[in-house]
């Protein structure tokens, strides 16, 4: 076994697991130190052992020695091990008999799919989650038509801004340890576009108002953007959730004072509000954004007047 021991540090090197063993009673010879670290088993003991001996299914030992004894190699195949302490896992596991210098021994490799699939999910989650920040910005851009850094039609920013803030404000948010809050309104009674009266038409005049009203609320710190048609976006550094609901409850009231002509009726302005703030372990706005446009869904669904939070 002198010539086996010669190996050693030459399996150390291999990035797998990999055991040297008897093809007849599978005894370890040689195994490297990933081999030891899985099997949790200190080579030194390691080396006192059988490779059947981490085998949970006794009956898998009986039928690896048969498929070894008829193709001479197994490859790649999904079984569990279990360690010295008896907590079973999942691998990979590739074997072979070899001749080395008139010696036949058994090959072992094998790598841990807990590990892969754990990897394999978190990949999945990931991907999962940057389909969901792109649907949001393709919602926001379809629904905005707002690419530039000013909305024409009130002077409040375009959404393509607020993202960019959106990002700053959470890094910041993040190293400083201050809250950041989203809110939405939006006006769930505005009246027809006429196109002929343009500027003068009653949709734009409640469209400014609302603007007008969003701006007034807001700090110098806050920025407020229009996102569609009928709805505003407000972000708000430095704001628990609690203080992004009491300034929604204040525009609610304050656009029930509001009214507006159309088709020769007096008509009360009137919105409903979605909010949200960023979660501690968040670091990208677009996980906030993305409850704050499903609060705004349900807030929509209640009608005029309400306030629906998701923080």
């Amino acid at each position: 076994m002198v010539t086996l021991q010669a190996f050693q540090p030459l399996i150390d090197t291999v990035q797998g697991s990999l055991l040297l063993a008897s093809p007849e009673d599978g005894r370890i010879y040689c195994a490297n130190q990933l081999a030891c670290i899985l099997l949790a088993c200190p080579q030194s003991d390691l080396l006192k052992c059988s490779i059947y001996d981490f085998l949970p299914d006794k009956n898998e030992a009986y039928n690896l020695c048969r498929e070894l004894a008829g193709n001479n190699m197994i490859y790649n195949r999904g079984m569990q091990l279990s360690t010295s302490a008896g907590r079973t896992f999942e691998v990979q596991l590739s074997a072979r008999r070899i001749l080395l210098d008139q010696i036949p021994l058994l090959v072992c490799s094998f790598s841990d799919r807990t590990e892969t699939k754990v990897l394999s999910q978190l990949l999945d989650f990931e991907r999962q989650l940057v389909e969901r920040s792109l649907n949001i910005v393709k919602t926001l851009k379809e629904e905005g038509g707002q690419s530039d850094d000013e909305d024409k039609l009130t002077g409040v920013v375009g959404m393509h801004r607020l993202m960019s803030s959106a990002h700053a404000e959470t890094s910041r948010a993040r190293r400083y340890g201050n809250s950041l809050s989203g809110l939405a309104l939006e006006l769930v009674n505005i009246p027809e576009m006429v196109p002929q009266e343009d500027d003068g038409s009653a949709y734009n005049h409640l469209i400014r108002l609302a603007s007008s009203l969003c701006l007034q609320s807001s700090r110098d710190s806050d920025l407020v953007a229009r996102r569609s048609a009928n709805t505003f976006v407000i972000l708000l550094p430095h704001t628990p959730i609690g203080g992004a609901n009491e300034m929604g409850r204040r525009l609610i009231k304050s656009l029930r004072q509001l009214t507006f002509l159309y088709q020769g009726a007096e008509h009360q302005a009137a919105a409903c509000v979605g909010i949200s703030s960023l979660r501690s372990e968040e670091s990208s706005p677009m996980p906030m954004l993305e409850r704050l446009e499903e609060a705004l869904t349900k807030a929509r669904e209640g009608g005029a007047n309400y306030i629906i939070k998701l923080p």
